[in-house]
């Protein structure tokens, strides 16, 4: 009997122990499963504490320079990495340049000057020549040189005397200014502006070449009467948004009165103009835009422009607003604001950049003005694109530490350089079938997961700029870089390293007049130190640079780079 039962109870324990072992299997299982999400969770931290600390690294890195430089110390030096590790033109890693071409060099090669201005044509005959030598002619061996000295001229002006008793004198030739000749003026200016020559170093390189000046003279020849220098600068933009309906922007430190100031960069390929102000908002963009102009207008583009915003709701009735006020100062605006209620600085800045938007349009900015940034907030207005090399830039910086991650953030760039060089095809040879084959290969680039929670990150935050980067497939006009405008601001920084900040109002205007004319001057390939002679002597044999622009731009059939 009880061997029967045993038996019976075989079976129950048998199957017992199955559903232990399952219900192990299955408790293992959902640890072993809990732990891969601890373990990705943590490398995830590790990811994004990696790169945070790097960036805060660079930070510290950064305010340490900043130290530095006011201490009147020398910066950390930026050494560049060896050329052994890449070919020409490839980055350390060997990675292609944008346009796919590996070790291309930049520029074209030069060329040897065949051609010279012969200025003399000295013999040289052979002292000893052998009896039985026969002449076969001359060999021509150019030398360049330059003669750098001092030209003193004393002119005698004939003084007559009127029956009135006052005085009738011989004028000077033109451009003449003061005890200091044209050449001379150009030259100071050159030094100054283009090569960047200090005015201590400039002073004592004058005087040891025979010129006599003091260090008050020669400011004032930097800075003094340059009325038909502003007024040729204020003449690029108009003319260069005439020429063209796009412009680049960016902007870089400055420093004026032992302060922190901002240059800001407007321009394209015909123009640059360049503005150092104490704001890098934008309303300080729309200001400059808006040129010497202090005016502020409701009309139905400021109303447009409050409703493109998705301003908040604690603007009482901006729609309200009686059309057709303007205000010409900024008391008047500031009143305005007051009656109203404006009186929250969001709100207020919200309004003044839509009175200041209204207003640049009133003045002949196009609604559809292409301007193209490095995804600066200030340049968001109007129809804004965004540069892909900057883009690519937040990808760079970025560290991986798994082999799989490292892999996946070479694919990517990959990727990314694939799609550029796709948009530059499109951007030479618009094709309405390639716009959706675009967007779609864009989703696929960045709608994608990778094991990195940093690069995943990264990805969503390019996805969401999607409509500014490929801004080009409905404007093929838009740039896909910012490369010009970043140059342009190097010219300026550079220039601030150099020589400081600007100590008077009319210092910094006039360093800004320079580098604007500098710049348009060498993308209308002017040379500048003609210009230079050319301006000084009043002599305008190189039309006025608008009038240049607006000529080129008429003949110039392709499109901007």
């Amino acid at each position: 009997m009880n061997d029967e039962n045993n038996h019976q109870k075989q079976p129950f324990r048998v199957a017992t122990a199955k559903i232990d072992a399952r219900e192990l299997i299955q408790e293992q299982a959902n640890e072993i499963s809990h732990l891969r999400q601890e373990n990705n969770q943590l490398r995830n931290t590790v990811d994004e504490l990696t790169n945070s600390v790097a960036m805060l690294t660079e930070l510290v890195q950064q305010l340490r320079d900043e130290i530095a430089s006011l201490k009147g110390q020398k910066p950390k030096p930026k050494i560049p990495p060896s050329k052994l590790e890449g070919s020409r033109g490839n980055g350390q890693d060997g990675r292609k340049n944008p346009d796919g071409k590996p070790g291309q060099p930049r520029g074209k090669p030069r060329t040897k000057k065949t051609l010279l201005e012969i200025h003399n044509n000295p013999i040289i005959e052979v002292i000893n020549i052998p009896e039985n030598a026969v002449f076969k002619g001359y060999k021509r061996y150019a030398v360049q040189d330059i003669i750098f000295k001092s030209h003193n001229t004393q002119y005698w002006i004939a003084r007559w005397r009127l029956p009135n008793g006052s005085y009738i004198s011989g004028e000077l030739p033109k451009g003449i200014h003061g005890h200091y000749g044209p050449e001379l003026v150009a030259y100071i200016l050159h030094q100054a502006y283009v090569c960047r020559v200090t005015e201590n170093l400039l002073l004592q390189d004058l005087i040891a070449r025979g010129v006599l000046i003091s260090a008050g003279q020669l400011n004032n020849l930097i800075i003094e009467k340059k009325k038909a220098f502003r007024e040729e600068v204020r003449g690029l933009l108009p003319a260069g948004l005439e020429a063209e309906n796009q412009v680049g922007v960016d902007d870089t430190g400055g420093r004026h009165k032992g302060k922190n100031q901002y240059t800001t960069i407007i321009g394209n390929r015909w123009f640059s103009v360049f503005a150092t102000t104490n704001s890098k908002s934008r309303i300080n963009f729309l200001k400059l835009l808006q040129g010497k102009k202090n005016e502020y207008l409701i009309n139905e583009d400021t109303i447009e422009y409050l409703r493109g915003m998705t301003t908040p709701n604690y603007l009482p009735g901006y729609v309200a607003f009686s059309l057709g006020e303007e205000f010409n100062t900024s008391e008047e605006w500031e009143q305005f604001l007051k009656e109203r209620n404006i009186i929250q600085d969001a709100a207020v800045r919200f309004v003044t950049e839509a009175a200041l938007y209204a207003s640049v349009i009133r003045h002949g900015i196009p609604r559809d003005l292409g301007v193209h940034s490095d995804d600066a907030g200030q340049f968001d207005v109007f129809a804004h694109s965004l540069c892909w090399v900057h883009e690519e830039r937040h990808y760079r910086k970025l560290i991986m530490t798994t082999d799989q991650a490292k892999a996946d953030m070479e694919r990517v760039r990959d990727q990314i350089w694939t799609i550029y060089k796709d948009l530059k095809t499109y951007k030479e040879n618009p094709k309405e079938n390639l716009v959706q084959v675009i967007e779609r290969q864009f989703d696929e680039i960045f709608q994608q997961t990778t094991t990195s929670f940093s690069l995943n990150h990264q990805l969503k935050k390019t996805c969401e700029k999607k409509q500014e980067l490929l801004k080009v497939l409905q404007r093929p006009e838009t740039p896909l870089h910012n490369n010009t405008c970043e140059t342009d601001a190097r010219s300026a920084k550079i220039k601030l390293k150099i020589s400081g900040g600007t100590r008077s109002d009319l210092g910094k205007e006039v360093r800004d007049i320079f580098l604007s004319l500098k710049q348009t001057c060498l993308k209308l390939k002017i040379n500048f130190i003609a210009f230079l002679q050319d301006r000084v002597r009043g002599l305008y044999v190189i039309p006025k640079l608008a009038d240049v622009i607006r000529q080129r731009a008429a003949q110039s059939s392709g499109p901007p780079n």
